[in-house]
């Protein structure tokens, strides 16, 4: 299998496992996150720096992120692979009354349906872990990302040692998938979140890897006594 197929073969197992848990995808994240999610999104949104602009949220899923964006800028675009995500993300959008100022549209990450430098910042979270190229992903959103704008990256972090990862792989691992099984009736899906963040990059890692695309002033804020990472590049 080349690589196209590979991430084709990724994506395609992705939309299909998001697809299945889109029904409870919001109340297992909060409950899993003790309803911290939405104040990681608030930070990310924040370190975005939106402006009046236009604003792209890249795997937006049920569209939170996206809709904490319309509360400071004028025109946020979701894209996510998944309709059945991106459907519940109308909805919720529809009953705020934000349908002017979000719009939501299926599309591959990895091949961004726009023209270069076409937003003023873009975000994506927890995202990374979940893309068949991050490097590839990066490069698309340093091209659709206006120079001096902003990409700021939400994700989840690999356990580290001490006290603190000794407690939060045992929540990672045993706590999450039971939960998730518990609400969902999928227990697949629920173990791979564990598994695709035991072997993600590490912060610093991840700093390099921007870099290495073309980002500049790469920063992080760690969240959560150290298990939730933003990371800003520049353009």
């Amino acid at each position: 299998m080349d690589r196209q197929d590979s991430n084709k073969f990724k994506e395609g197992a992705i939309r299909e496992m998001f697809a299945r848990i889109a029904p409870c995808y919001d109340l297992i994240n909060c409950l899993m996150s003790w309803g911290q999610d939405s104040r990681w999104r608030r930070v990310a949104v924040r370190l975005a720096r939106p402006g009046r602009g236009k604003v792209l949220d890249v795997a937006t899923g049920t569209g939170d992120m996206a809709l904490e964006l319309a509360r400071y800028t004028d025109s946020v675009v979701g894209l996510d692979l998944c309709q059945e995500m991106i459907s519940r993300g109308q909805v919720k959008t529809a009953k705020r009354g934000l349908g002017e100022r979000v719009d939501f549209i299926v599309g591959d990450a990895l091949a961004l349906p726009f023209s270069d430098d076409s937003f003023d910042c873009a975000l994506n979270g927890f995202a990374l872990r979940n893309v068949a190229d991050i490097n590839l992903f990066l490069a698309e959103l340093r091209r659709v990302v206006k120079p001096g704008g902003r990409v700021v990256c939400l994700e989840l972090v690999r356990p580290a040692s001490g006290i603190i990862g000794t407690l939060y792989r045992f929540y990672l691992y045993r706590i999450v998938p039971a939960l998730g099984r518990w609400l969902s009736g999928d227990g697949k899906a629920y173990r791979y979140l564990p598994n695709s963040v035991g072997c993600f990059l590490s912060v610093t890692e991840f700093r390099i890897m921007m870099e290495e695309v073309g980002f500049c002033q790469v920063d992080h804020r760690s969240l959560n006594l150290g298990t939730i990472a933003v990371h800003v590049g520049i353009k």
